[in-house]
């Protein structure tokens, strides 16, 4: 009986649920057990059976139980258990909209205040986190500065707050958080790394993971993480090394697909793809996931080596491993740089068909890049004009390279009116078809294509850089004179490169 009323319980999770159905598993519990109705922890029983993976269901179950169950009175523990659900609903919601998925944040915290329990501690953080989560700053701030004047707020609250700001892209008001903690645990040291990881702060994310090792915190997997992700931007190899090989000989870091792919992308991106190699070679089938074995085919094609990257991914599907759409990018851009047309045409329609992937715009891009780089132009402007969704400044960029390349003014000047009528035409777009008429000596062209930057007030953002010195990461920009070792070796370079070229001219009089 007890598990007749258990299963009728359970279809009160599904969300299709009609109200002439609710009555009738209503009146079944009615009928069936009583003594299940009057357990009172039933309820949170239920809600907490469904989280992480049901937050939603969470949502729909809660007033169901209210209904069915007149004596039931929420607590500490069901808030906590709602608002987590309403937290983890974010990731479906617009920003700024509490309401998307039917997440009512505000209505949960006006119950805790009538209930009486909005002012503890659980709760408190949980409404925190709630509004933060789905971008409601000001009222998280507000529950925040209360918690604060109360002496209630703690590393939960601090840190919640922090997460908020990050995910807005204030990352000064997150670092003034972090810098006002009273106390700071490892989950704060790691959101306030990975909210520089976001903003492209590099350096700073380094230097922040430096500060938390002197600090004495052990850093999570998130760190380690973000640090190694933070040192491929840098090309930071002896500093990501130095990650890997603390972590691992300490016994800290424990080895799964998440930080398998974070060491293949690291030295893929540093330019080490033999330590790679040897990363993901040495990864268990568990740890040799998705995001393991696309990190690894990115890293091969990046490197040149487009036929192992593509070998990769018959070896990926042969484990059964499922391909996602961004190891469809990765593969198809080998398969452009790798010159096998034919073979990406067949991976492009097996997306779909195979493996119930639906081309999006950077699959379609990436066709076109490759049709473009074997010099099939036609093909190349047939795949643009049959995209069921509009091009983007990838799409176009790629068959403007492809003109660039073959040398077809004609259909590059289509290409840029194409841009500029979806308002995508950039500097890099204006900069690649004055290249492609200088490349034809049309000086008059590229006069008008100069004067139109400059009418549009189109600048050219300067190219950054980055090298390692002893370990440490220098970012420069073009005409940047602020390092002086690197002027130093620029000047070095220039006089032996004179040197070699008086060389080579003295020969040829000889």
């Amino acid at each position: 009986m007890a598990a007749t009323a258990t299963a009728a319980l359970q279809l009160l999770c599904r969300p299709s649920l009609s109200a002439a159905q609710l009555r009738q598993v209503h009146a079944h519990l009615l009928t069936s057990s009583t003594l299940l109705l009057a357990d009172r922890f039933l309820p949170n029983k239920l809600l907490r059976s469904l989280l992480p993976a049901h937050p939603l269901r969470v949502l729909r179950l809660f007033p169901r139980l209210r209904r069915i169950l007149p004596a039931f009175r929420p607590n500490n523990y069901t808030f906590s258990f709602l608002l987590k659900a309403a937290a983890d609903t974010s990731a479906s919601a617009s920003p700024g909209s509490e309401n998307q998925g039917n997440v009512p944040v505000s209505s949960l915290h006006a119950l805790a205040v009538v209930l009486a329990w909005d002012a503890h501690a659980y709760v408190a953080n949980g409404l925190i986190h709630a509004y933060a989560s789905h971008g409601l700053l000001p009222s998280a701030r507000r529950l925040f500065d209360d918690a604060l004047s109360s002496h209630a707020a703690d590393v939960c609250s601090w840190t919640s707050l922090l997460t908020a700001y990050a995910r807005a892209g204030q990352v000064e008001q997150a670092r003034a958080l972090f810098d006002g903690m009273p106390r700071r645990n490892d989950v704060s040291w790691s959101a306030m790394l990975s909210a520089y990881v976001a903003a492209g702060g590099f350096a700073d994310a380094v230097r922040l993971f430096e500060d938390m090792l002197r600090s004495g915190v052990r850093p999570n997997r998130a760190a380690v993480v973000g640090v190694l992700a933070a040192c491929g931007a840098l090309g930071a190899l002896e500093q990501g090394r130095w990650v890997h090989a603390r972590h691992h000989s300490a016994g800290d870091m424990m080895m799964d697909g998440v930080v398998t792919t974070a060491l293949v992308d690291m030295y893929a991106k540093c330019g080490s793809l033999d330590a790679a190699r040897q990363v993901f070679a040495a990864a268990t089938p568990e740890q040799r996931d998705v995001f393991a074995y696309t990190a690894m085919i990115s890293g091969l094609s990046d490197h040149g080596c487009c036929r192992e990257a593509i070998d990769l991914f018959a070896q990926m599907q042969a484990e059964g491993v499922r391909p996602n759409e961004v190891t469809f990018i990765c593969v198809l851009t080998a398969c452009g740089r790798a010159g096998l047309v034919a073979r990406a045409k067949e991976i492009f329609r097996s997306m779909a068909a195979a493996h119930g992937v639906q081309p999006g715009v950077e699959h379609y891009g990436c066709l076109v890049d490759v049709f473009g780089r074997a010099g099939l132009l036609a093909e190349a402007l047939g795949v643009v004009r049959s995209m069921p969704m509009r091009a983007d400044s990838y799409v176009l960029g790629a068959l403007l390279n492809a003109c660039a390349a073959q040398g077809d003014v004609e259909v590059g000047k289509q290409v840029v009116e194409w841009l500029a009528e979806h308002e995508l035409d950039h500097s890099g777009v204006h900069v690649q078809l004055s290249n492609m008429y200088a490349g034809w000596s049309n000086w008059g062209e590229v006069l008008k294509v100069r004067r139109t930057m400059e009418e549009r007030s189109v600048a050219k953002v300067p190219g950054c850089s980055m090298v390692e010195v002893d370990g440490v990461a220098c970012e420069f920009v073009a005409g940047d004179r602020s390092h002086p070792g690197i002027m130093s070796t620029v000047r070095d370079l220039h006089g032996h490169l004179r040197q070699l070229v008086g060389l080579e001219s003295a020969c040829q009089r000889g």
